[in-house]
Order: structure tokens, then C-alpha cells, then sequence
């Protein structure tokens, strides 16, 4: 007991050390790029003697600009999170090159969890669904503080893991009954966005590529519904296709398939995609049919992934801001073990996204 109360405080001398010579590098630099005396970064740092506005919004912004005041919120704070779960499954991380929005979602949080000193264990399923039971077990294993699911908001996975001891956290998905803390895009308005993108270029006519009856795509879905609303127009049944899956090859199969059926002319001059895989797949199989995008078809994807844009010709989507929601959910997480356990209503945080325009998607050529 005495040499591992010994080797903490040797490991806590260490990085209060570590600590303190990255605070004074860092002071050094923001002083030299500020054209101040170090003494004065810290006077502004600290609240310690008046400064003069000017002065002061100087430093303030060099200790922004160079990350300065990010990474000193992490280092000061306590981590009341040691240990994290990070639960997902084989489907929502296959290996490959086309599945950036979750391998880079799931990088960001493993470098703020590095950043904040919190050990990551990771609990990754096999097949499609995490399986609630597993989890279960995991837990009583390893006993983290905190609990990180990727992707998966079904009901009785939450049902179950909401009667467990650790905090729980959703990375991009969302609890309907508001019981544990989730962190996801604003699906429903970003897809609306994306819909009143294509109506100003000219598009009435635009089907919804889809797939699944996950809460992410439905909500997608609504948005999509939502923009042709707010103009009066309805949305037939005919305009939300089912491709199937969002991996790109089963896309592009569904695909050739409702072009074939669809006859010599589309029904459609523009798609908004779910997904920038699903926006590849469709623009793949529309190539092979002979049709040119965005001259006879004009497609936009979700989330922007790199991949879309090194296509040909670059998709237009709507940037999904992946790396942030890591940090969100790591924040949610310590927020949540400041509280005795049910004195905190669970959050619910939505981040924005916006319009990336490219070649993929023209005006609506008339006559």
C-alpha cells in the first residue's frame, strides 16, 4: 500500500512538472507573438492587475489562436474520468478506406481522451448490433467510470445500460426518452438545409436516397420532408428510395436496379443522399447508365467524408463536424460525475452543420 501511495505521488510530481513547463513555454510564446512582457500574459491570464482592453484582447487572442487556452482548461482540470468504455461494433467500424465518418469520429475522441490523461477500453462487438448483455458483463469487468457508445441508440441497448452504474454517453445518436447524455449532428435541420440548397438552384423534383430505420437516417429523412414543406410541397412516396445499406457497393447495386425501372428519363433532376457513401454508390451506378452529373443530375451527400472530395466530379455535402463530438461527450461524461447520481437532467447536444458546395451538384438547366 505505502510503494503505490508512493508511486502516485511520484507520477503526480511528474506531470504537475510536465504541466508546469508546458504553462511556461507556452506564456513565453504567447508573449514574444503578442509583443508583451511575459509578465504581462500573465497578469491577463490570471486576472491579477488591470490590463488595458486593447492589451488584453492581444493576449487573449494569441492564447487562442495557438491553442493555449484549450489545452491549459484540460491540464488544470481534474480528471474525474480514469477510465472510459468505448463500446461499438464490427459493422460501424469495417476496415476500410470508404468508412472515415466513424474511424475519424472514434480517432478524435481517442486524442482527447489522450489529451486528458483518461484510459480508453474498448468493447467492440462482432456483427451489427452491440449486444446489451455483453456489455453488461464488460462492465462488471472492468469497472470504468464513464461509458462511450458509438452509433447505436436502439432502445433496449439504452434500456439496459441505463441500469448499470456508470455515466453513459451517445457518440452521434440520440436517446428519444432523454435518459442518458448523447452528442450527435443536427441531422433533421442540416438535411433540411441541404434540400433548400438544391430548391435554390432550381430543383422541385428531388428524391432522398436512404436506408434502415435508424433514428440518424430518419431524422435525415424528416429534414428532407421538412424543406418541402415550409414551400408547400408535398413529398410522394415514389421520392424516398431505399438503397438498401449505406456502404457503397450495395448502394450502387439497389441502384442500377431503380434506374432500370425508372425508364429512359429520371423522375428526379437531383438527390440528396444520407450519406456521402450512399452519394458515391448513385453516382457510380448514374455513370454507368450514361447519365451526366451534375448536367443531367445534380447529387449531394452528408457528412463529408475526404473521400467525396477527390471524386469526379467533387460531391457537394454537408459538413458533419466529427472530430468535435468526441469533446462534447468527454465534457457530458464529467459533467455528469460532478452530480450525485440522478441530480442531473441527461443532455441532449446537437452541433451544427453547414453547406460544402462543389461540382457535384448545377443550377437546374431550363427549356
Amino acid at each position: 500500500m505505502v510503494l503505490e501511495d508512493c508511486r502516485r505521488g511520484a507520477y503526480a510530481l511528474e506531470r504537475f512538472a510536465t504541466v508546469r513547463a508546458y504553462m511556461s513555454s507556452g506564456i513565453k510564446l504567447i508573449a514574444e507573438r503578442a509583443n508583451v512582457s511575459i509578465s504581462t500574459v500573465s497578469h491577463v491570464l490570471n486576472g491579477t492587475a488591470p490590463i488595458s482592453e486593447g492589451v488584453q484582447e492581444r493576449v487573449l487572442s494569441v492564447a487562442r489562436d495557438t491553442g493555449y487556452l484549450a489545452k491549459r482548461k484540460r491540464k488544470a482540470s481534474i480528471s474525474l474520468l480514469p477510465t472510459v468504455l468505448l463500446v461499438a461494433c464490427d459493422a460501424t467500424l469495417p476496415k476500410s478506406d470508404r468508412n472515415l465518418v466513424a474511424w475519424t469520429m472514434i480517432n478524435a475522441f481517442r486524442n482527447e481522451c489522450r489529451a486528458r490523461g483518461i484510459r480508453i477500453i474498448p468493447h467492440i462487438e462482432p456483427g451489427s448490433e452491440i449486444d446489451p448483455e455483453n456489455v453488461a458483463t464488460a462492465i462488471a469487468k472492468h469497472n470504468p467510470n464513464g461509458i462511450a457508445v458509438m452509433q447505436d441508440d436502439r432502445p433496449v441497448l439504452i434500456d439496459r445500460l441505463h441500469e448499470l452504474g456508470p455515466e453513459i454517453v451517445v457518440l452521434s445518436g440520440q436517446d428519444p426518452s432523454m435518459r442518458v447524455d448523447t452528442v450527435s449532428p443536427g441531422n433533421q435541420f442540416g438535411a433540411c438545409l441541404a434540400t433548400r440548397y438544391l430548391f435554390s438552384l432550381g430543383h422541385t423534383r428531388i428524391g432522398h436516397l436512404t436506408w434502415g430505420q435508424r433514428l440518424t437516417t430518419r431524422q435525415r429523412m424528416y429534414g428532407f420532408i421538412d424543406a418541402h414543406r415550409e414551400r408547400g410541397l408535398k413529398v410522394h412516396d415514389d421520392a424516398i428510395i431505399d438503397v438498401g445499406d449505406y456502404q457503397q457497393h450495395v448502394v450502387e447495386k439497389n441502384m442500377d436496379r431503380w434506374i432500370e425501372t425508372a425508364g429512359p428519363k429520371l423522375p428526379f433532376t437531383a438527390l440528396f443522399c444520407a450519406a456521402d457513401n450512399a452519394a458515391i454508390g448513385a453516382m457510380n451506378s448514374l455513370r454507368k447508365a450514361g447519365y451526366r452529373i451534375p448536367e443531367d443530375i445534380s447529387v449531394m451527400g452528408f457528412d463529408n467524408a475526404l473521400f467525396g472530395e477527390f471524386q469526379e466530379p467533387p460531391l457537394t455535402t454537408m459538413h458533419v463536424p466529427m472530430e468535435e463530438i468526441g469533446h462534447v461527450a468527454l465534457n457530458l461524461l464529467e459533467e455528469a460525475l460532478t452530480l450525485p447520481k440522478g441530480a442531473r437532467s441527461p443532455r441532449r447536444v446537437e452541433l451544427g452543420c453547414r453547406l460544402i458546395e462543389r461540382k457535384s451538384t448545377a443550377p437546374l438547366a431550363r427549356g
